[in-house]
């Protein structure tokens, strides 16, 4: 088919100029990715104003004496909530970044068990793993003991504890901000390689004329748009396989394993698509790449702050929210660290990320097909 024919040459074009600049544009797709993920990957969260919700099922002297001890420093800003069914609510609407349970056996359990219990969420891995040893202290002065139960599935918990302190993930094994961090950092180089990709290529070849006599030649002018957006994705997969490889390099996992890695390549390939659309958009329109890259950056920019890629979208602002609601790489960054993190797919999350994606996707490509300029003013 002539506009395969014509795509493919144009295509193979592209990657020839990429291929030219190789090893310049490998290691701009480093720097990025590894200065993120080596400062805030490494980068203790803080240990004051944690927010933590306490159940006190023991209701003794020692147990109201421990809180007070949790209470009188800055370490924690502590809620007193009923119930461990209603904290754990709270901790997975991300409303709190740990839950405390004090056991009826506070503070000393039979046999050497645990007599409070830290649930926390991967995105809060960081945070309570930094607040656990103060909890632990205040729990030893009761004379309580300190376990662990590194993955005590949810499914198991229930309304009255069975089970001072032991550190539970309630989501997942994977419990680390560096692997949450990675997850966002993924979306982000997907979505930033498109803007370094196509686009760029459009405005420099207007500005030597190039493109010009490719829509004056007798080919399928859609073969020049799909031609830019394919390299443009192709491009960022290249960095999307860079980023995830420092990610791994510096200690993430990824709980899915190989099938994982395919699944994040998916994603990212989904996101990077979009881009590529919208970018060729951009770049059809402007004609200096200062420009470009201002107006391109303004787009992207908020997109990944509003995805959550360094916090849980959920704690921002109200007035916010919405926003994030309706971002396409909110629900790229959130399958990533589903595949990162959890090790599976929740039937809903998979349904509501790729439907949002494939969506994203369409529109992208539609909006380039349809808005590309075929003339030169």
């Amino acid at each position: 088919m002539p506009l395969l024919n014509d795509t493919y040459a144009l295509f193979k074009r592209e990657m020839l100029i990429f291929r030219s600049n190789l090893r310049t544009n490998i290691i701009r797709s480093m720097i990025f990715p590894l200065v993120l993920i080596l400062f805030f990957g490494n980068l203790g969260s803080t240990t004051y104003g944690v927010n933590v919700a306490i159940v006190n099922y023991a209701n003794n002297p020692q147990s109201h004496s421990f809180i007070n001890a949790l209470s009188s420093q800055r370490t924690l800003s502590i809620v007193g909530i009923t119930s461990q069914t209603n904290a754990l609510s709270m901790l997975q609407k991300e409303s709190i970044d740990a839950a405390i349970i004090i056991l009826p056996s506070f503070p000393a359990a039979s046999g050497g068990a645990p007599s409070v219990d830290v649930y926390y969420s991967d995105s809060d891995a960081q945070a309570v793993s930094a607040i656990l040893p103060f909890i632990q202290t205040q729990a030893q002065e009761y004379g309580g003991s300190v376990g662990a139960h590194i993955n005590t599935p949810t499914s198991s918990l229930s309304d009255p504890p069975s089970s001072p302190a032991s550190l539970i993930p309630l989501y997942g094994t994977n419990s680390n901000y560096k692997v949450f961090l990675v997850g966002g950092i993924i979306a982000m180089v997907a979505a930033f390689g498109t803007v370094f990709g196509g686009g760029i290529s459009i405005i420099t070849d207007r500005q030597l004329g190039n493109l010009k006599s490719f829509l004056l030649a007798p080919i399928n002018k859609l073969s020049i748009i799909m031609s830019k957006i394919l390299s443009g994705t192709l491009q960022s997969m290249l960095y999307v396989m860079v980023a995830i490889a420092i990610g791994l390099l510096d200690g993430a996992t990824i709980a899915m394993g190989p099938l994982g890695l395919l699944w994040i390549l998916l994603i990212a390939g989904m996101i990077s698509l979009g881009f590529s659309g919208v970018t060729t958009i951009l770049a059809s329109r402007i004609n200096k790449v200062e420009v470009y890259s201002i107006v391109a950056n303004v787009i992207v920019l908020p997109m990944w702050f509003l995805s959550g890629a360094f916090f849980p979208a959920s704690s921002l602002p109200s007035f916010m929210r919405p926003l994030s609601t309706y971002n396409p790489m909110t629900y790229a960054t959130q399958a990533v660290r589903d595949v990162m993190i959890l090790g599976y797919f929740p039937a809903n999350a998979i349904l509501i990320d790729m439907s949002a994606l494939l969506a994203f996707l369409v529109f992208g490509i539609v909006a380039s097909v349809l808005l590309f300029k075929t003339h030169i003013d």
